[in-house]
Formats: structure tokens, sequence, C-alpha cells
């Protein structure tokens, strides 16, 4: 007699067939993995009917099978219960792609123990497969007699199975859809925040070659008249003065170097092309510099560490504006370090870059402070005439490179100088 007229003879047709088609529905309406799949555990132990199941996952990560859910049996047993690829009932009915009854599970060393300790008689397996995939195994068990499957059993075992099986099919799909939408928009945003961190950088760089031909070309109105003073000044010196008169005469001069040092510093924002570009040591530069700086540092209470290579490739670049430039970052820092501090400089290759970074323990700066702090004029110090990080910035950037600060108000700041290898 076939399953079929075994289940149609027995009335049990329509409720099978009406459980079947419950758990379809779950599964199409339903992402939800775990409750699904007590779903259809439920559903098969009722409809054969009997009396527990286990349904077995392969877990990818720890190379073994796990109890994905288990009905009518202590959870606190058999969920911890696992088999490698090839132990157990899991893993012969994964080996032989095929179904697995047990007629004495008490006399079969693939049950675990701990399944036959629970009262476990008879055992059906059942493999999940999927295009041709093994996802995982449906086990059914008796607890009330041995020899308790037979074909009819088995059949719709087989049913819930491949249910069972489409489900986690289709899990895995939508897992793997959700992983590449959120690696595709994490990319997207990745890519958006730069392609805006270059606008701004464009943008910046246009404001600053404005601010700076303005600048320079106040500067050079400024330059004729200061030759006047310059030459007035040098008649004065030779005059016969009065003491007061020389103190006085003193004071001019002094007034007059710091306004041409500052005619001298807006003339470089247009300036800094200028030189012949050649290979540059940078280690060495940075020495050289180090070494004009050492003294500031000292009576700084500054303490300089350089964690610095042994060697870097040379950047194509103009050495004296290079040198000026590290000069202006390690004073700066001595001056943001008023109470002292340390300075500490590496330096190290990136792909086709150098990375030099100047990180102080100074108070640090506040983002408003970061955003303008390569404008011209632009200054927090006193005395400062806001031109060293400006014409350094233009400097950096004549050399195909950028000059950048991160800093966080009261942990210090760091800024970058990155140049291109290959100039």
């Amino acid at each position: 007699m076939s399953p079929l007229n075994h289940l149609e003879q027995n009335g049990e047709y329509a409720r099978a067939v009406a459980a079947i088609h419950a758990t379809g529905r779950e599964i199409a309406a339903s992402l939800d993995l775990d409750r699904t799949l007590h779903v259809v555990m439920q559903k098969a132990v009722e409809t054969l009917p009997m009396d527990a199941g286990v349904l077995f996952v392969w877990d990818e990560a720890a190379q073994l099978y796990r109890v994905a859910v288990s009905h009518n049996l202590p959870p606190e047993r058999v969920e911890r219960i696992t088999f490698a690829f090839n132990e157990g009932v899991p893993g012969w009915t994964v080996q032989h792609r095929q179904p697995l009854m047990i007629a004495d599970a008490r006399l079969d060393a693939r049950v675990h123990p701990t399944v036959v300790a629970t009262g476990v008689l008879s055992v059906l397996a059942v493999p999940l497969i999927c295009h041709e995939k093994v996802a995982g195994v449906l086990t059914l068990f008796s607890q009330t007699s041995t020899h308790a499957f037979d074909e009819s059993a088995l059949q719709l075992a087989q049913v819930f199975a491949d249910q069972a099986a489409v489900f986690l099919e289709n899990a895995r799909l939508v897992g793997e859809l959700r992983q590449w939408t959120a690696e595709l928009e994490r990319r997207v945003a990745e890519r958006t925040r730069q392609l805006e961190e270059k606008q701004a950088q464009i943008i910046r760089a246009e404001k600053l070659a404005a601010v700076g031909r303005l600048a320079a070309s106040v500067a050079h109105e400024i330059n004729n008249p200061l030759q006047a003073i310059a030459l007035h000044l040098q008649l004065l010196a030779d005059e016969s003065l009065s003491p007061g008169g020389q103190r006085r005469l003193g004071v001019v001069q002094q007034e007059f170097k710091r306004i041409a040092n500052i005619v001298e510093r807006l003339l470089d924002l247009q300036r800094p092309k200028e030189g012949q570009k050649q290979p540059v040591d940078i280690l060495a530069a940075l020495e050289y510099v180090v070494i004009l700086a050492e003294k500031q540092l000292q009576r700084a209470g500054v303490r300089l560490v350089q964690q610095l290579p042994a060697t870097l490739p040379a950047v194509i670049g103009v050495e004296s504006q290079l040198k000026q430039v590290f000069l202006n970052l390690i004073l700066n820092a001595a001056e943001a370090m008023a109470a002292g501090g340390v300075l500490t400089i590496t330096a190290c290759r990136e792909g086709e870059h150098v990375d030099l970074e100047f990180a102080d323990t100074g108070p640090g700066l506040s983002p408003a402070v970061q955003e303008r702090l390569f404008e011209p004029f632009f200054t927090t110090k006193a005395d400062g005439s806001g031109l060293g990080l400006a014409v350094s910035h233009e400097i950096v950037a004549n050399h195909g490179g950028m000059l950048a600060v991160q800093s966080v108000p009261g942990e210090g700041a760091t800024f970058t100088v990155r140049l291109p290898v290959n100039g």
C-alpha cells in the first residue's frame, strides 16, 4: 500500500496537507529564522505524529553541526549537542545525502547519549537539501516505541525537511544580500565623504589662493613706501641724535623690521613656486631644522621625541621651502606648549607618499579654529601675523602634498605633512 493510500485510509491526509500548507505560508511570510524553524519542527512532530525532534544546522565558523531548534526535549540538555562533519546521525545523513531510520536508538552508537537519556527509542533523520546544498538535518524521535517509522512517516518528514531547506537557503541569500547592501552603503558613504572632503579642500584652496593673491598685491603696494622709509631710517642713523632720539630710532627700526618681515611673508604666499626642485633627503632636512630649533625648544621646556625610520625615499621639491615648513611647525608647537610638554616627530612611507607628523601635548585646537587655521591673517596668538601656517600650507600644496591638522581640545594637536615620493 502506498504512503498516500495509508494516509487516506487513516483519515490523516487532509490534516497532513493542511499542516504542510500552514508551514508553507509561515515560511513565505516570515524572515525570522528561529521562529520559522520552530514552526517547521512543531508541525513535523505534530503531523507525523512523533514525540520530539531536533533540527541540526551546519555552523561554518565552528565547523560542526549544532542544534538550531528542538521540540519537546529539555533545551538545557540537547541544545549543547554538537557533531563534527562526519559524526553521529547528522554526519551520516549528510555524508550519504539520504534519510536514516534507526529502529532502536539504544543500540546505535550514532545517536548521541544525551538524546538516548531523554528516553528516545526510534530516530528518523532527513537531510535538508536545496540546490544540491545540504543545509542541515531534520531529526524526529519516538519515545514510545522502537521501529516507530515507516515509509509514510519518511515521506511526510521529507516534505517538512524540504520546506526547512528552502527557508534556510532563502535566509542565507537574504543574509548575503543584507551584507552586500550594508557593504555597498558603507562604500557609498565613504566615497561620498571622500568627495565632500575633496570638494571642501578645493574650495579652501581656491579661497586661500584668492586671499594670497590679494595679500601679495597689498604687500607690493606697501613695499615701495617701505623702501623709502628704510632709506631715511639709514640717513637718520648717520645723524647725531640725543640718547633719547637714538632709543626712539631703535624702536622705529625694530618695528620697521617687523613690518618688512610681514611683507616678505605676504609675498611668500605668491612665491612658493620659486626655486629649483630636486630630490630632497627628508630625514636630513628634518635633522637640520631640529638643530636650528633645539635652543628654542629647550627654552620652552619642550622635550623632543623623534620616531624616525633609518631611511625614507627622496621627495622632489625645494629643500629650503620644506625646511621652512618643518621649522614653522616645530616653533608653533613650542609656542603652543607655554608650560612645557612633549613634541613627537614621526615619519614613515605610506604607499607613494611620505608622511611626517608633528604631535604636541599643548591645549589643542577647537573645531572652529581648525577650520580657519590655514587662512592668511588668522591667528590665535596675540603677536602673531597669521601667515606662517598659510605659507606652509601653500608650500606643501605646491609640492603636490597636503598639510592637515587633527586635534581635540585639551589633548594636543597633530600636524601631518604628506608629500608625494615622485614629486
